[in-house]
Parts: structure tokens; C-alpha cells; sequence
């Protein structure tokens, strides 16, 4: 029999801990075997087949004995001491011995007849699994065959290990601190109700298998765990960059199993005698449960009707979104709402205080439990989980308020204009079209015409909110006390004069078009197409009168540039937020400000030869030859494919507020930088002068194509003369 150590009684240790690893095939390959472990868990230097006593038995036969003490012995012993009776037959063995004997629970098993006397093969050892608490040799050598199985399948091998604290098992009466002696068989049948769930939780229910061991050679009385697989687990089906892919088996425990098994082993191994510390968690979480309904009952009446109001009107239209999870934009004003009138409602109320006060005690349960470092953690978790059934609650009140059906969809739709709304009531719209082609309803079409109303004044504020902000940004920008130089002046009275124009369209695509005069209804067309975008534009849309908005657009950002290399706007003058702002409104991406002019002017000039090749073909499309419409066309779809790669979005898309990029960086040697700034220039204007010899090239051949449709045209109007001077003939 091996000699067990002395266990140390250590307070403000965790009842139960457990820890886990796993092993595959590969990492362990010529290095261990699967097999090799069952060797490990159950050498015998740490484990002791005997010590296995029932000490609750053990307590009840004391008992007796001290009854029994009472009477005369029956007999005397060689030594002159009393023999105690035992059910009335006296023996020759000291009672105490006797009880210590019997209340062993492997006394049955390991000393009805001689246990080395057995075979080998029918020995027992101290591992137990799923089936019996001591496998024999044979059964021992079973297992390790199916180790050496799981092992060349490639399965994986998880090691862990469940250790005890010495004070609660002395509390539950599983270990006896004078004679050291162990209850194994109320902790095998603990991890054995609890291994279960824990296979099943993590795919392993079908086709895995383990086995333990408990040892006494540490400080803690622990459970060594082996837990494998006859064969790996079939790969996941997943998805990436949309493809299906297969995914390994996940072969980390999850945490949620590994907190269920230490729980289900910490409530099994509490001693029978003690059922109220077996149910006191139970009746904590039922206490909380009901006084959590009550709260939360309590909420609405309490909850001013005018209050519920305010909150409805910060929600967004998008019911969906109302909830305390939800990480929309949109839904913060509505959360800090909410999360105002809960504290409200919470402050000073007897309830939450009862409420506090039952989570403080079950805070110190789990900490006992699983250890001082979770102390705190069940509190602030179950708060928090009030709080967040509070807010839903009051969430789900707004739901039930009276709907205003104009207000709904129209004005209630438009007041929330943030990027979400918006794409949400356009996804809408796109399923009622897709709805309507089916089957044509009045309801679906009603609500398809209010939805679109709707987004049109949602673009229309998001756009006035966005330019409002850019406004302030640059009027701030006026105000600093460093006066702005020419270029800068030149860059605010051009932004200010955008500004003004998006402001103009903003108000006048918030207007009903029964309000506007013809005026404003003139007004609201030429705005539009001023700022209609070359690239994206339909062909077929094309008006003498729009193309001539397009090209005052580009011809005033072209101006601005300037029309050669040595005029315009030099944007290495302007301060950053100018440039910030200037690259936001011409919707290109701010690069280094000597390069930004010739950036800007070829990305213009390519603009207004792409606004020539689409105005022409919506002229003359059905005059030109086939061929020619194609090669125009083709033409076009090189030339936005070009606009597109050079004027990319911005890194920060939309009018957003401008930040001032300041860059405090001297040069160190300025001479030196000086003259490399010289050269650079002289390179930028060599290559300028390049682009612009490129693109007259580009120009006259443009020119000489067009010479040729033209010719062809020419030629083919008088053909179609001289046939009909020919029929007339």
C-alpha cells in the first residue's frame, strides 16, 4: 500500500479545479504513445487501490460503537482488555479496527478471498471509466489497444486533471485528515455523472471514450482524466470569401462545459447529510428569478407615459434594431435613454436592494466554491443582466404604443437618416418593387410610394447635415487669427459657393413638389444635374440641358486647378483641413499636395472627354454605324474604368467633420532639403509637361476619329440622297 502524504488544509483555495490539454497524433509522433498515459495515471506511487472508505459509513458505525461502549463486554482478550460485541458475537478483533474494516468500500471486492491469489488478467486496479470504478488488468489492457487505435486514426488525446480542496472534502466528509483515508468511490461516481455532458457538449458523445485515476501524491487529493476518440470528428462546413471550405473539428473544450463540469462535481459530492448546502444555490437562483419578475413588472407602471414617449421618438424606424444588444449607430441616443430611466427607476428602490443582496450571496457561494478570484464576478454579471432585461422591457412597451401609420413611413422614416436607415428603407423598397411585380397590392403600393418619399428626404437631410458641418468647419477655419493667404482665400470662396449650392438642393429636395413654384422647380433640375456624377450617369439620360450643368461643373473644378501647369490653386500654400475639404468635395483621395494639381487636372479633362463620347452617342446613336457605336462605347468603358482607378473614394467618404492633419516635421539640414525640393519641382513640371504632351496627343487623335464618323456620315447622307434622287426618277 502506498503511503499518502499529508494533505494541508489551505483556506480560500477553490472547492474544485480543473484544467485541461489536448494531444494529436502528429505532435506526439515518436515521442509518447496514447497507451503510455494510462501508465502514468495509474502508477502506483500515486495512487492507492485501498484507500477507499466510506467515512459517512464510518461516522454512523462510530456512533454505534459509542452506544455499545456502554455495555459489558461478552469476554476477555489475552491482555486483559474488554472484547466489544458486535450484534451479540463477541470477536477477537479491537471494535474500532473492525469498523475501519468494514466501512471500507473495496473490502468487498479486494478481500473476499485473496486478491493476489487471482490471475493477473483478473486483478483489479485503481482506473475506473464510464462502466465500473476498477478495471482489471485485462480491461486496463482493452484500453490501452483502443488508445493505440485512437492514436494511428489520428484522433486527439485530452490529459486533464480535477483537484480537490482539502478543507471541502473534509466538509463533506470525502477525506479524513488523522488517518488520511479517502471516500474514491463518492468521487468517481461524481466525475462519472459529470463526464457525460462533458462529451456530449463537445461532439465526443458517440465516438469518444476515458478513463481516470485518482492520486494522492501532491498536496491535493486530484483526478487525472484521459479522454479520446476511435476516430477524428468530421470536419466543419464552413464559409470563406464566400466559398465553402472544411474547417477542423474544434478540439479545445468550450469554456461553457468545462464551468458546467467543475459546477456538476462540486453540487454531486456534497454529503447527503447536508441536502440544505445541496439546494441552497437552487433556491438563491429561484429567489432571484422571482424577484427579477417583480422588477421588471414593476418597470411599466412606474415608467411616465410622456418618458416612453420621448423614448419612442429617439428610436429608429427599423424595429428590428430595438434592443440592448444592438451595436447600430442609431441606437445609442435610444439606449442612453433607456439606460437613464433604469437607473431611475433602480435608485432607492427595495427591491434592487433585496435583489442586491440575494446576488452578494450567491457571489460568496461561487467564490467558495471556484475560488476568491471569481469573487464579484456573479455579482456584476447578474446587475448587468437586469439591467439589460429592464431596457428590453422597455423597449417592448414602445412596441406596443399606437402606430401612426403617416408618421410611420413618411416623417417617421425621414427623421432617421444615418447611413443604416438609410440602406434599410432602401432594401425595402427593393422587396416591395420585386413584391409588386408578383402581385400588385394597393397596400404594398402605397407603402413603396410613401418609402420612396420618404428616402428621398432621408439623402436630403443626411446630405444637409453633412454640408452644415463643413460649414462650421470652414467658418472656424476663417476665424483663427493666422490670415489666410491667396490660394487659401481662393479655396474658401470655392468651397463656400459649393457649400451654398448643396444646401440649395438639400432644401429644395425636402419640399413637396406641389409646394415649389417653377422657379424653384427649374432650380431643383439644374442643381441636379450640376452635381450628377460623369462616371455613373445613363447614357439615355443625357439632355442638351443636363450635359450643359455637367460641363459648368467641371469647367469651374478645372478652373480652380488651373488650365496649365503654372496656373490655379497651389495646394502645397493651403493648410491641411483646407485640403482635407477640397479633396472631399472633388471626391479624390489626398495624396501628396505637389501632386494633387496634376492629379486633379488630368482626372478633370478625362471627365469631360468621357461627359463628349456619352453626350455624342445620346445625340447620334441612331445616325452612326453600328461599328462606331460600338467603338464608342468601348471607349467609354475604358475611360471610367481609368476616372475610377485614378479618383478613388476618399478615407474618409462623405462631409464628414474635417480634422486638422497638422505635420510638425523640420527638415535637418534645410539647405540640403531646399535644394531637394527644387529638383523635385523641376521633375514634377517634366512630367506634367509630359501628361499634357500625352494628352494633346490623346486630343488630336480623338479629333481625327471624330473627323472620321463625321466623313462616313457625309458619305452616307448622300448616298441615302442619290438612291431617293434615283426612285424619284
Amino acid at each position: 500500500m502506498h503511503s499518502i502524504m499529508s494533505k494541508p488544509i489551505e483556506h480560500q483555495q477553490p472547492a474544485v479545479v480543473f484544467r485541461l490539454q489536448y494531444f494529436t497524433a502528429a505532435t506526439v509522433a515518436n515521442k509518447m504513445s496514447y497507451s503510455g498515459y494510462t501508465k502514468y495515471t495509474e502508477r502506483d506511487n500515486a495512487t492507492d487501490l485501498s484507500n477507499d472508505v466510506n467515512l459517512v459509513q464510518q461516522r454512523l458505525d462510530q456512533l454505534e460503537r459509542d452506544n455499545l461502549a456502554e455495555l459489558a463486554p461478552t469476554s476477555q482478550r489475552p491482555d486483559e482488555e474488554p472484547v466489544e460485541p458486535v450484534d451479540g458475537v463477541a470477536t477477537r478483533l479491537p471494535y474500532q479496527k473492525f469498523i475501519d474494516y468494514t466501512a471500507r468500500n473495496t473490502a468487498t471486492e479486494l478481500d473476499q478471498g485473496d486478491e493476489a491469489a487471482k490471475p493477473k488478467q483478473q486483478q483489479l486496479t485503481p482506473t475506473f471509466d464510464q462502466r465500473t470504478d476498477h478495471l482489471t488488468v485485462a480491461e486496463t489492457d482493452q484500453l490501452r489497444q483502443k488508445l493505440d487505435t485512437a492514436q494511428t486514426n489520428k484522433g486527439v488525446l485530452w490529459a486533464g486533471v480535477i483537484s480537490f480542496s482539502t478543507q471541502y472534502l473534509i466538509d463533506n466528509h470525502l477525506y479524513d485528515p488523522k488517518t488520511e483515508a479517502c471516500d474514491q468511490q463518492k468521487i468517481k461516481a461524481a466525475v462519472r455523472h459529470s463526464m457525460g455532458p462533458l462529451l456530449k457538449a463537445n461532439g465526443l458523445a458517440k465516438k469518444g471514450f476515458w478513463w481516470g485515476d485518482i492520486q494522492f501524491n501532491t498536496n491535493h487529493i486530484h483526478v487525472h482524466l484521459g479522454i479520446s476518440e476511435l476516430s477524428p470528428r468530421p470536419d466543419r462546413i464552413g464559409y470563406r470569401d464566400g466559398k465553402c471550405v472544411a474547417k477542423e473539428a474544434r478540439r479545445k473544450f468550450t469554456q461553457p462545459s468545462i464551468r458546467s463540469i467543475k459546477s456538476h462535481i462540486f453540487q454531486d459530492l456534497i454529503a447527503l447529510e447536508r441536502p440544505q448546502a445541496k439546494t441552497r444555490k437552487l433556491n438563491l437562483e429561484k429567489r432571484l428569478g422571482v424577484q427579477r419578475a417583480s422588477l421588471r413588472q414593476q418597470l411599466r407602471q412606474t415608467v411616465g407615459e410622456q418618458q416612453l414617449q420621448a423614448l419612442f421618438a429617439s428610436l429608429p424606424a427599423d424595429k428590428k434594431r430595438w434592443r440592448y444588444r444592438s451595436n447600430a449607430r442609431d441606437m445609442a441616443k435610444p439606449k442612453q435613454i433607456a439606460s437613464a430611466l433604469v437607473n431611475q427607476y433602480l435608485q432607492d428602490n427595495p427591491e434592487f436592494q433585496a435583489f442586491q443582496q440575494t446576488v452578494q450571496s450567491l457571489d460568496q457561494y461561487n467564490a467558495a466554491a471556484f475560488g476568491q478570484r471569481t469573487a464579484g464576478r456573479t455579482l456584476a454579471h447578474k446587475e448587468s443582466e437586469l439591467r439589460e432585461r429592464l431596457t428590453n422591457a422597455l423597449f417592448e412597451a414602445c412596441r406596443e404604443l399606437p402606430d401612426n401609420e403617416q408618421e410611420l413611413t413618411i416623417a417617421g422614416l425621414a427623421k432617421n437618416f444615418t447611413t443604416a436607415d438609410i440602406e434599410a428603407n432602401r432594401q425595402r423598397i427593393d422587396a416591395l418593387r420585386q413584391a409588386n411585380r408578383l402581385q400588385t397590392t394597393p397596400a404594398k403600393t402605397k407603402e413603396l410610394r410613401q418609402r420612396s418619399m420618404a428616402l428621398r428626404q432621408q439623402n436630403a437631410r443626411a446630405s444637409q447635415g453633412k454640408v452644415q458641418q463643413a460649414q462650421r468647419e470652414l467658418t472656424k477655419l476663417s476665424q483663427k487669427s493666422a490670415p489666410l493667404n491667396a490660394a487659401e482665400r481662393e479655396a474658401r470662396t470655392f468651397l463656400s459657393d459649393r457649400y451654398q449650392q448643396r444646401l440649395t438642393l438639400a432644401k429644395l429636395k425636402l419640399q413637396a413638389p406641389w409646394e415649389q413654384s417653377p422657379t424653384e422647380r427649374q432650380q431643383l433640375q439644374d442643381l441636379t444635374a450640376y452635381f450628377t456624377d460623369v462616371v455613373n450617369v445613363p447614357i439615355t439620360q443625357l439632355t442638351s440641358e443636363r450635359v450643359a450643368q455637367m460641363q459648368q461643373r467641371l469647367a469651374a473644378e478645372h478652373r480652380l486647378n488651373g488650365g496649365s501647369v503654372v496656373s490655379g490653386v497651389n495646394w502645397s500654400k493651403l493648410r491641411p483641413e483646407l485640403q482635407q475639404a477640397l479633396s472631399e468635395e472633388l471626391g479624390v483621395k489626398l495624396t501628396k499636395p505637389s501632386q494633387m494639381r496634376a492629379q486633379l487636372q488630368a482626372i478633370t479633362k478625362q471627365q469631360q472627354e468621357l461627359l463628349r463620347l456619352k453626350a455624342t452617342l445620346a445625340s447620334y446613336k441612331q445616325a452612326l454605324p453600328p461599328a462606331v457605336v460600338q467603338q464608342r462605347y468601348q471607349k467609354i468603358e475604358r475611360l471610367s474604368a481609368k476616372i475610377k482607378r485614378d479618383k478613388k473614394a476618399p478615407a474618409r467618404a462623405g462631409w464628414g467633420p474635417m480634422k486638422a492633419a497638422v505635420n510638425h516635421w523640420k527638415p535637418r539640414h534645410l539647405k540640403q532639403f531646399q535644394r531637394q525640393q527644387q529638383q523635385a519641382s523641376h521633375q514634377i513640371l517634366k512630367q506634367e509637361g509630359q501628361q499634357v504632351k500625352q494628352q494633346l496627343r490623346q486630343a488630336e487623335q480623338s479629333h481625327y476619329q471624330d473627323l472620321k464618323a463625321q466623313k462616313a456620315l457625309f458619305n452616307q447622307q448622300q448616298a441615302i440622297e442619290q438612291a431617293q434622287q434615283e426612285w424619284g426618277r
